[in-house]
């Protein structure tokens, strides 16, 4: 059971998906089939359940996966604390962002830090913002998040921009022609959960009214497909908006709701930065003026 093996049975535990995960560690799904029947029988347990359409974790998977987790994580510490006695940082840590925080964020606050320690490894992992936080009792060191400005125990934050939430339509507005707006009648696609979501309902409880809701669905990208077919209404955060290839196909509606903004930055746990040097480093390079 070397630390590669590992790494692959995390991934699957985090995806929960043979194609996602022989994708991304570029493997057949055969061989990532034969991975995971010689860890079974290395253990003498079932790891997964699985059929055509699901797969799950049993218990004794995620007993391994807590395991492996914690070796990973024991190594690069070891790593790390061997670089700094050499003088010279090195060792890996795993960052997770929202494709668009990848695209628009990250390279502005990354340039610096690999300048400052080539030999710090960044392992990127990419999906739903709404996830972010989740990715943090997942292995994930550092990650881009929603983020409310209230302190949250065991938790560190650097909140780096802020962004409306806009009321996006289809260019072809067949849902309103007037000024006034009775969101009541309003097809809604909202986003099932995260910051946006609690700060439109807030919107909605504060003026009373009851959201006609057409869909709810899990990232920002997707309620914006469904809003540019005609769909419904939405709504995104306005960095979002302004790096969507479907841009041509969705208006702004400037009578929309305004709710709270959402806050975008940087978090980690305390125990990552009191533990880790690599995240110290990577904490300390972070600086808002490079983002905005």
């Amino acid at each position: 059971m070397d630390t590669h093996t590992l790494e692959i049975y995390l991934g699957l535990c985090r995806n929960l998906h043979f194609g996602r995960t022989s994708d991304e560690f570029h493997l057949s799904a055969s061989a990532l089939s034969r991975l995971v029947q010689k860890l079974e029988a290395e253990i003498s347990q079932t790891l997964f359940i699985r059929d055509n359409r699901t797969v799950e974790l049993t218990p004794q998977g995620e007993i391994l996966r807590v395991f492996a987790q914690e070796t990973l994580q024991q190594l690069a510490q070891a790593k790390t604390q061997m670089g700094e006695a050499s003088e010279l940082l090195s060792g890996s840590f795993r960052l997770f962002a929202s494709v668009t925080a990848s695209q628009t964020i990250l390279p502005k606050v990354l340039t610096q830090f690999r300048l400052d320690y080539p030999e710090i490894h960044i392992q990127l992992d990419t999906g739903y913002a709404v996830d972010a936080l989740q990715s943090l009792h997942d292995g994930c060191d550092v990650v881009v998040a929603a983020l409310s400005k209230t302190a949250s125990e065991g938790l560190a934050k650097k909140i780096i921009t802020s962004t409306p939430i806009l009321t996006v339509a289809p260019v072809a507005n067949q849902f309103f022609t007037q000024s006034i707006i009775d969101w009541s009648k309003v097809p809604l696609v909202l986003p099932a959960f995260g910051q946006v979501r609690d700060n439109i309902d807030a919107w909605f409880r504060e003026n009373k009214i009851k959201p006609n809701i057409y869909s709810e669905v899990s990232g920002n990208e997707a309620i914006l497909s469904l809003v540019a077919l005609g769909c419904g209404v939405g709504f995104v955060p306005g960095l979002v908006m302004d790096n969507s290839p479907l841009i041509d196909q969705i208006q702004i509606v400037p009578q929309g709701p305004k709710p709270e903004a959402f806050h975008v930055g940087f978090c980690t746990t305390d125990r990552h930065l009191s533990r880790s040097p690599i995240v110290r480093a990577f904490w300390s390079s972070i600086n808002a003026e490079l983002v905005s």
